[in-house]
C-alpha cells in the first residue's frame, strides 16, 4: 500500500470502489431532483442537472473497469444524448447575459445599432429552440431507461479493491497533466484547443478523485478545480469570441455596423490572454508533493 494512503480506505473492494458507487448514485438523483426545474428553464436546474450529468459520465469513463464495458460506453453514449440537450440551453442562458453585460460596460457612444437587442434576438431565440428540444428529450423513454441505468450501475457489485481505484484516479492526474505541458509548442489557435482538452481532462481528473470521499482526494480536488477553473475562464473567452464574431457577420450582412461586435471581441481577446497569467501557480498548487503525496 502507497505510503500516505488515505485514512479510512481499506483494501477491500467495499471501500474506495464503494464510494465510487455511491458517487454515481448520488449523480443519478440529483439529475432526477432537478428534472422538474429543468422543464421550466430554471437557469440553476439546467446547470445542476448537467454538471451530474458530466459527473457521471466522466466517473464511468474513470473507473469504467468496475462494471462490463459494453455497458458503461452504452450508458456514457445515453447521457452524452441528454447533455446534448442540455448544453444549448445553458451555454446560450449564460450567453446572453454575458454579452448584455459587456454591451452595458461600453461607453454608450461606442455601443453603435441595436447591439443588444440583436442579442437577444438571436441567442435568445436559439436558446428557446433549445429549450423546447430539451423538453422533449425529457418526455423520451430514453430519459427514463437511461435513470434506470445508472440505478443498476450504482448498485452493481464492484469487484475491484481499493489499490485498482486509486491507480484510476493516479491515471486521470497524470493524463491532465501531460496535457497541459504540451501547450508550449502550438500556435495560438492549436494551443486553444489543447488548452480546451486540458481544461476538459482535469475536470475529469477532479472528479475522479472527488468520487473518493476522503479529505486528502477533496484537497486535491479543489486544487485541480482551481486549474481547471483558469481554463474555464479562458475557453469561455474563445467561445465568446466566436459567438460575437457570427453576430457581426450577421449585422454586417443585414447592413448594420460591426463596430462594438469587433470591439467586444478584442476585449474577449485580452481577458483570455491576462486570465492564463494565473495559470502557472494554479498548476504548481495542484502539483505540489504536499497534495499528491498520497496518490503514490
Amino acid at each position: 500500500m502507497p505510503v500516505g494512503y488515505p485514512v479510512g480506505m481499506t483494501a477491500t473492494p467495499s471501500g474506495a470502489a464503494g464510494a465510487v458507487q455511491a458517487y454515481l448514485r448520488a449523480q443519478r438523483d440529483v439529475i432526477a431532483n432537478y428534472e422538474s426545474g429543468v422543464r421550466a428553464g430554471d437557469e440553476n436546474a439546467v446547470h445542476d442537472m448537467r454538471v451530474a450529468i458530466r459527473r457521471a459520465r466522466s466517473t464511468l469513463r474513470s473507473f469504467r473497469g468496475m462494471w462490463d464495458r459494453e455497458r458503461v460506453d452504452a450508458l456514457r453514449d445515453e447521457l452524452r444524448w441528454l447533455a446534448d440537450r442540455l448544453g444549448p440551453v445553458r451555454d446560450g442562458q449564460v450567453m446572453v447575459g454575458r454579452l448584455a453585460g459587456a454591451v452595458r460596460s461600453e461607453p454608450r457612444q461606442l455601443v453603435v445599432g441595436p447591439v443588444e437587442a440583436r442579442i437577444q434576438h438571436y441567442v435568445g431565440q436559439d436558446t428557446s429552440d433549445a429549450l423546447e428540444r430539451m423538453r422533449g428529450a425529457l418526455e423520451d423513454d430514453q430519459y427514463g431507461g437511461l435513470l434506470a441505468e445508472l440505478d443498476a450501475l450504482g448498485n452493481a457489485t464492484a469487484g475491484r479493491d481499493d489499490a485498482w481505484v486509486l491507480g484510476r484516479v493516479r491515471k486521470a492526474v497524470r493524463r491532465a497533466d501531460r496535457m497541459l505541458d504540451s501547450v508550449d509548442s502550438l500556435d495560438e489557435h492549436e494551443r486553444d484547443v489543447q488548452l480546451h482538452e486540458a481544461r476538459r481532462a482535469y475536470k475529469r481528473a477532479r472528479y475522479a478523485a472527488e468520487a473518493i470521499d476522503v479529505k486528502p482526494a477533496h484537497r486535491l480536488a479543489q486544487r485541480l478545480k482551481a486549474v481547471q477553473d483558469v481554463l474555464g475562464t479562458h475557453q469561455d473567452t474563445v467561445v465568446t469570441r466566436a459567438v460575437l464574431r457570427d453576430l457581426s457577420m450577421r449585422a454586417y450582412r443585414e447592413g448594420g455596423n460591426a463596430f462594438t461586435y469587433g470591439r467586444l471581441h478584442a476585449r474577449q481577446e485580452a481577458a483570455g490572454e491576462a486570465v492564463l497569467g494565473d495559470l502557472p501557480a494554479a498548476t504548481q498548487r495542484a502539483r505540489s508533493g504536499k497534495v499528491r503525496s498520497w496518490l503514490g
